[in-house]
């Protein structure tokens, strides 16, 4: 069955990389109720350049609307309903592509044995499939599974020590500027995935160019998608990203 709205396969279907701008209210939002924080989505595929900005074409938007007092409460744990739609249309027209549910679950930990995190991923009236958090002791680790509950992807940090730490300078410099570096790669389910075990996806914080873009509250992630993923998959990743981001990107600096 062909899953999804047209507008996400029209968004992701050519799509094989993308640009991900996680812009954050200043520090004046502890004094609010209400805070949002707000995502920008730019098509990269033709663009081998991270700093040229004429080939990114931008495809979508969300905002996350939350409680600060609970966010503050929970942390890591909060609650969000985000739904990602396309720019420069108007709501009568349905401009979802994707809508990631995320429940409030007990923080990400090792060795826990139940209540991991999770979302689940629509698109339209369509359900995509879930992320979960898989029981794990040193790495943290995540799978994909579509809507007949298959796992379709396995997510985690590169290893080193024979799959026993997490190698932070797999993509040089954990650290330039603030910025953690720490990668999520995508492998297929049923792989080795320790080590330099290959991996046909990652999700990838951009560093930041100067200093002085260090205390700015905007994030830069790249998102590569698999080659032979179809439109249903790259919606699951993409709202895998959304949960990612939300325990480790989002906080990392």
């Amino acid at each position: 069955m062909d899953r999804g709205t047209d507008l996400m396969k029209g968004t992701l279907g050519g799509c094989s990389k993308m640009e991900i701008r996680h812009a954050r209210r200043g520090h004046c939002q502890e004094c609010c109720c209400i805070t949002k924080s707000d995502f920008k989505y730019y098509d990269t595929t033709n663009n081998d350049d991270p700093d040229n900005n004429s080939n990114k074409q931008k495809v979508a938007f969300s905002k996350e609307e939350f409680n600060f007092c609970c966010r503050c409460c929970i942390g890591l744990c909060h609650s969000f309903d985000m739904t990602v739609k396309a720019p420069n249309l108007p709501e009568d027209q349905n401009p979802e592509i994707i809508e990631v549910n995320r429940p409030c679950r007990c923080p990400i930990m090792s060795c826990k044995c139940c209540c991991y995190q999770e979302a689940t991923v629509f698109s339209g009236d369509d359900d995509l499939g879930e992320i979960r958090e898989s029981f794990w002791c040193c790495v943290p680790q995540f799978k994909v599974y579509d809507h007949d509950d298959e796992t379709v992807y396995v997510i985690k940090p590169p290893t080193c020590c024979g799959g026993l730490c997490i190698d932070c300078f797999s993509e040089g410099c954990p650290c330039p500027h603030g910025c953690l570096m720490l990668p999520f790669r995508v492998y297929a389910p049923g792989e080795r995935t320790a080590g330099d075990a290959p991996y046909i996806g990652k999700m990838l914080k951009i560093p930041k160019a100067t200093l002085r873009d260090t205390f700015l509250e905007t994030s830069f992630v790249e998102l590569q998608f698999p080659e032979d993923a179809n439109t249903e998959k790259k919606g699951l990743l993409l709202g895998a990203y959304l949960l990612i981001n939300a325990l480790f990107f989002e906080n990392s600096e």
